[in-house]
């Protein structure tokens, strides 16, 4: 794995570090179609911050990310 690589994969993690310490108060059994919606919002909006966290500077956020979120919602392009 390259360096690019590795440091998109520290920035996720991280990422997903902040979304989970936001998500601790919230416990629903359902989530609906909006609130996902959010939540996808929310890690792009938090990106940058992830990247200061971990050091990379700024970068832009992992096209192949976007690429699942698209699929996951039915569109592949």
């Amino acid at each position: 794995m390259n360096n690019e690589k590795k440091e998109d994969v520290a920035t996720l993690i991280e990422l997903l570090k902040m979304a989970a310490t936001r998500k601790a108060g919230f416990k629903s059994d359902q989530t609906s179609q909006d609130e996902l919606f959010g939540e996808d919002l929310y890690l792009l909006e938090m990106w940058p911050e992830a990247c200061r966290r971990t050091g990379v500077g700024s970068r832009e956020f992992p096209s192949g990310v976007i690429k699942l979120w698209r699929e996951s919602l039915g569109r592949a392009n």
